[in-house]
């Protein structure tokens, strides 16, 4: 497993290496273009010489000394700084200073060549002219005084990388040394958390906005787990509750049965219908709280598509709870559109959904009242509506309705009947299927659940 401050001090290396390498890349280029620089002037005095020794012969024959002309050739060759232009001609010397050189040995060659370690370059050849002896042509070049500062160049930045090479290593363990400990910190914290810390504070200071980002991240993670750790205690809690009752009164009936505590067989039937209503009560709280599981642990995203006739579905429903809603004087009015839906909702969960709302509607409804049932398509989404005539929700409960084990009309609680998980399932079911729920209500007046769920095309 990788270290970061390995990784970190490895990229400082590779960024003193580049810098490195382009030092030393300079460096040959200017070596480069002092070559080239002394190249060229060897071969502009050369080019000038030959134009000025072809015109020899005619001054000769005016008869000119040959001293003069070479002197008068010197005198007219471009001054260059330590550029040394010597004529041999019969054994003697003529040359543009007299520091040139005279110890170079150098052989007769057609091109500019090297002597020493980038000492000196020299042009040395014969030149002839009609009339006179062969002339013996040497141009020199004296590259020490470039030589000294290439070397000085090259110290200079020698001295460089290595300052920038230690700069480097100081700045790397520096900057590792300011990130290193809240990374520290938040790892003790982090260990240190458990249930009863999740709200703990965390503290700790750094000026690197990623970091204070981490941290807020952290924070707001701490702040979610704490919140779920809360919701799962209460749901613990709750549910034993809601389980701890029925199981209570049955142990406690069948308790009496068992003592003879009773008077007649009428009393008996009493306790046992008691039992049975509290046995189908508990078999109904652990379906809902299985389906619950399940669906708060399954895919968050529908990928089947389904196709659903609105009028069956709902038509099949309603069908369900025409009777409870008889005997409670309570009118079931429809106005479903007649089509069919393409989409990924899932034809199960719709009923449930749409199950579980009348069912609720009906129970808080007051007798002589009704519950109007509304499906539409709009703009590719099928909204629901479910409206009731009932007891009303207050606002301040309106964001708690969903939450498990949640009765709105407390005083009410014993007499409807149900297990307080019916609107925590609808609204999971809802969000699986990416859809939308709203809620109005007035105290004494009703409430009307509204859905709106995304559909592909109708038919």
């Amino acid at each position: 497993m990788k270290k970061l401050s390995d990784e970190l001090q490895k990229s400082y290396y590779i960024l003193v290496f580049i810098f490195s390498f382009s030092c030393l890349g300079l460096l040959y280029i200017f070596a480069s273009y002092m070559i080239k620089v002394s190249s060229a002037d060897i071969t502009t005095t050369n080019i000038f010489i030959d134009y000025e020794l072809n015109e020899f012969t005619e001054k000769l024959e005016k008869n000119i000394p040959i001293d003069k002309l070479f002197k008068g050739a010197l005198e007219e060759c471009p001054k260059i700084d330590n550029v040394f232009v010597v004529f041999d001609y019969n054994g003697k010397i003529y040359s543009n200073s007299d520091i040139y050189p005279k110890e170079l040995d150098l052989k007769e060659h057609d091109g500019i060549q090297n002597i020493g370690f980038y000492d000196y370059q020299a042009l040395h050849r014969t030149i002839y002219v009609k009339g006179i002896e062969p002339i013996d042509l040497k141009i020199i070049k004296d590259l020490k005084g470039d030589k000294i500062i290439f070397f000085r160049s090259i110290g200079i930045a020698g001295v460089w990388i290595i300052f920038t090479l230690i700069i480097g290593i100081y700045i790397s363990k520096k900057f590792y040394n300011m990130f290193i400990p809240p990374l520290r910190n938040i790892q003790e914290i982090t260990n240190k958390i458990n249930l009863d810390s999740l709200d703990a504070d965390v503290k700790t200071e750094n000026n690197f906005v990623e970091f204070i980002s981490i941290i807020h991240s952290y924070k707001n993670m701490l702040s979610r787990l704490k919140k779920q750790t809360d919701a799962q205690i209460d749901f613990v809690n709750s549910a034993s509750h809601e389980l701890k009752t029925p199981i209570t009164i049955i142990g406690g009936f069948i308790e009496t049965i068992k003592l003879g505590h009773f008077k007649d067989r009428k009393q008996l039937e009493y306790f046992i219908d008691i039992i049975y209503r509290e046995t189908q009560r508990l078999n109904h709280l652990i379906n809902d709280l299985l389906q619950l599981s399940h669906i708060e642990n399954s895919s968050k995203s529908q990928k089947n598509i389904h196709t659903i006739s609105l009028p069956n579905t709902f038509n099949t429903i309603i069908s369900l709870y025409k009777n409870i809603a008889i005997k409670k004087d309570i009118v079931i009015n429809t106005n479903i559109e007649n089509v069919s839906i393409v989409s990924y909702i899932s034809e199960e969960w719709l009923r449930t959904v749409i199950g579980n709302l009348i069912d609720n509607a009906i129970k808080y409804s007051k007798p002589s009242t009704s519950v109007n049932v509304i499906a539409s398509i709009k703009n590719l989404k099928l909204i629901i509506s479910i409206e009731d005539f009932g007891c009303g929700i207050e606002k301040n409960e309106l964001k708690k309705i969903f939450h498990r084990f949640y009765r709105v009309d407390k005083s009410r609680n014993n007499k409807i009947e149900g297990t307080g998980l019916g609107l925590s399932i609808v609204k999971n079911m809802i969000l699986n299927m990416k859809g939308k729920i709203k809620v109005k209500s007035e105290i004494n007046k009703g409430s009307t659940f509204v859905i709106t769920l995304n559909i592909l095309d109708i038919k």
